[in-house]
């Protein structure tokens, strides 16, 4: 038994590339397969792009605030400790390859985490809404440009547009779009792709069944479209991921892992920022943090006069704890989190510490999501990447554009159109070649990797609101 659980984590920990038809690669002394994934979504434009992508105030005007890239940077190191904590289970168990020490664990975990917001859209989780809003009117409305484009897409392609989410679209961008000439995009390790995969399925799955959605963390949701459904069921296959009894894909363990990490930190930075930015007070905080931190050895707050150092102790002594919750939920239930029979958060599994989390995301949709210049910046953002879904989708989606059309044409960023080596020509040649669902997603590729300001400023020019300097 023990053999064939080491035997299961050596496949569920394959260093293999994806797309990669190559063997036997080069592996370089002292740096392994995992710090190369680490270091290609590092230097990836997508990355440096969420720098001015929305955490939870949109266009701070404070430089204390987290953006999208600083709290993926902060989520990667939980989780490389969430990693290498669960590495070390494993070489306890003798489950670890012997090619591998619980670093690289760490390391793979950290790697998914790096990514696990990099196919958001601009403006966070609404500018998700503000694209499923679009497609669901436009598909609403026979006579919209789209909807005459894609009358013959299947209902199941539309619901790609319908529930956009950012998971998929973050499959998408490393599997596909980067590197978007050669198949597999970044060619990340089968190990770090399972391990950013929260949803394993696509768009027809997360639905099909309210009740089991209701049951299982890994239904809420979807993790890859179903252009990307092939790259992605590649992956899952070549892992050995599990499968329910009605074939759909259970998670990774490491996923869980990467979850973990993300939970833990957003729960309380958001009250952190919050809080530098004074639209909770620093005593609110301290109320709703110190029932976690004090699990830590009666732990107390230092005795400082300045409030941003007392908070800093406060926050990282709440991570800390809600870190060593999680990693011994997962050592506890680990046959289970291996044969995919664990179907739950692993913070929704800490007891009490998880009805004190509860309290912390509660607190923060009421007093911080619910601020007025947040309210009036993520309408604004709305608008704007409604309007640019308008624009760019009644130029690109349709086989032929009107004059106005050839223009948008001409501006739109040739390499979106390229999905393939073998696709070449004008661009007017490259939009041939794609159905109207893929025209759809070139258009929501380019939307979506989009900052927040430059979607603003977008916007305003090809509205006339603002000519170019």
């Amino acid at each position: 038994m023990d053999h064939e659980r080491a035997e299961r984590w050596k496949t569920l920990l394959s260093d293999e590339r994806l797309g990669d038809s190559n063997v036997n690669p080069t592996r370089l002394p002292g740096r392994s397969e995992f710090d190369r994934d680490y270091d290609r979504i590092m230097f990836s434009n997508a990355f440096r792009r969420m720098h001015d992508k929305t955490q939870v105030f949109p266009l701070s005007p404070s430089d204390h605030t987290r953006t999208r890239l600083t709290h993926s940077l902060e989520v990667s190191c939980v989780g490389r400790s969430l990693g290498q904590m669960a590495g070390k289970s494993l070489d306890v168990y003798h489950l670890l390859p012997d090619s591998l020490c619980y670093g690289d664990v760490g390391t793979i975990v950290s790697a998914a985490c790096l990514a696990h917001d990099i196919g958001n859209p601009p403006f966070g989780h609404s500018g998700e809404s503000a694209i499923q809003q679009w497609a669901r009117a436009q598909f609403a409305n026979a006579t919209s440009v789209v909807s005459k484009a894609i009358h013959d897409t299947p209902p199941v392609l539309r619901k790609d547009f319908e529930d956009f989410e950012g998971n998929a679209q973050g499959f998408r961008i490393f599997a596909k779009l980067q590197g978007r000439e050669r198949k597999g995009g970044l060619r990340l390790t089968l190990a770090t792709v399972g391990a950013m995969m929260k949803y394993p399925h696509s768009s027809d799955i997360s639905n099909i069944d309210a009740e089991t959605s209701k049951h299982d963390v890994s239904r809420k949701k979807f993790g890859f479209f179903h252009d990307d459904a092939e790259l992605a069921c590649e992956a899952l296959d070549k892992l050995k991921v599990k499968k329910t009894a009605s074939e759909v894909y259970t998670r990774h363990p490491l996923a869980l892992l990467m979850e973990a990490a993300d939970d833990i930190c957003y729960a309380i930075i958001d009250l952190e920022d919050a809080c530098l930015l004074k639209v909770i007070s620093y005593q609110s905080v301290e109320e709703l943090l110190m029932p976690i931190a004090n699990k830590n050895n009666d732990f107390k707050v230092p005795d400082y006069e300045d409030e941003q150092t007392k908070l800093a102790v406060l926050r990282a002594n709440s991570i800390n704890v809600l870190t060593m919750a999680c990693e011994k939920v997962y050592k506890n239930n680990l046959i289970d989190i291996e044969a995919g029979n664990f179907a739950y958060s692993l913070i929704s599994q800490t007891g009490e510490l998880h009805d004190i989390h509860e309290e912390l995301k509660n607190h923060a949709r009421k007093k911080v999501y619910t601020n007025e210049r947040v309210l009036q910046v993520e309408y604004a953002g709305y608008q704007a990447i409604g309007g640019l879904l308008d624009i760019y989708s009644a130029a690109i989606v349709p086989d032929h554009a009107d004059a106005k059309g050839e223009k948008i044409r001409e501006l739109f960023p040739k390499h979106y159109f390229l999905l393939g080596k073998e696709m070449t020509g004008s661009p007017d040649a490259l939009i041939d070649q794609l159905s109207s669902y893929q025209r759809l997603l070139v258009v929501t590729d380019y939307i979506s990797g989009m900052t927040d300001r430059f979607a603003v400023e977008l916007f305003q020019r090809l509205s006339g609101i603002k000519l170019p300097s």
